[in-house]
């Protein structure tokens, strides 16, 4: 047919092996620059996020103690080594008692050693607080789950894990288990929660 030599041709070029081995190896080459930051990342999102999620416990614990004017406080309970709530002092029964709020797994508050370490703190109406491991701060609450909870409440519920700073405020570190890494939430003497922290120590 005269026709024939303008009809188009399948084309049979691809990649060649070299090509493809290339470009393979620009990807290894990123991926492995990239690992690093990505692989930091991770292991510092769990531990932010409880941080941050204590520090907004605290306020929360805060502003109730201000809003509702309270005579007795509102305390901020580190409950055992992975729960923790608020309890509003000058309410009976149960409805003294925040919800139990979980660390993530594998987070957990790092016992206190320091003197007049304790479980708790005592925010006032004023938005201050006070330690109540300290005589002057009055006794700190005795109950700190409903009888429902008695499971929930049970892991290193004996120690302390709210402790003392030297220029007068609080501090609570949290630890994730498997990195070692740490944050530490701070209340200043005024009563203002600070933002988390690392740790080092």
């Amino acid at each position: 047919m005269a026709n024939d030599a303008h009809v188009p041709t399948r084309s049979d070029q691809g990649f060649s092996l070299i090509e493809l081995l290339i470009v393979v190896a620009i990807a290894v080459i990123l991926a492995a620059t990239g690992f690093p930051a990505i692989s930091q990342y991770v292991r510092n999102y769990k531990i932010k996020g409880a941080a941050q999620a204590i520090n907004g416990e605290l306020q929360a614990a805060r502003s109730k103690a201000i809003m509702s004017n309270t005579n007795d406080g509102v305390s901020f309970v580190v409950v055992d080594a992975d729960s923790y709530r608020f309890i509003q002092e000058d309410l009976d029964t149960d409805d003294r008692f925040g919800p139990l709020k979980d660390l993530p797994p594998g987070v957990r508050f790092e016992v206190a050693t320091a003197d007049n370490s304790g479980k708790t703190l005592r925010f006032n109406r004023l938005g201050g607080f006070c330690n109540p491991a300290v005589a002057s701060c009055g006794a700190a609450v005795a109950t700190v789950c409903t009888t429902g909870e008695s499971t929930r409440c049970g892991n290193g519920s004996g120690n302390s894990y709210v402790a003392p700073e030297a220029n007068g405020g609080l501090v609570i570190i949290l630890i994730e288990e498997a990195t070692r890494l740490r944050r530490a939430v701070r209340i200043a003497p005024g009563g203002r929660v600070m933002a988390s922290e690392g740790w080092e120590g």
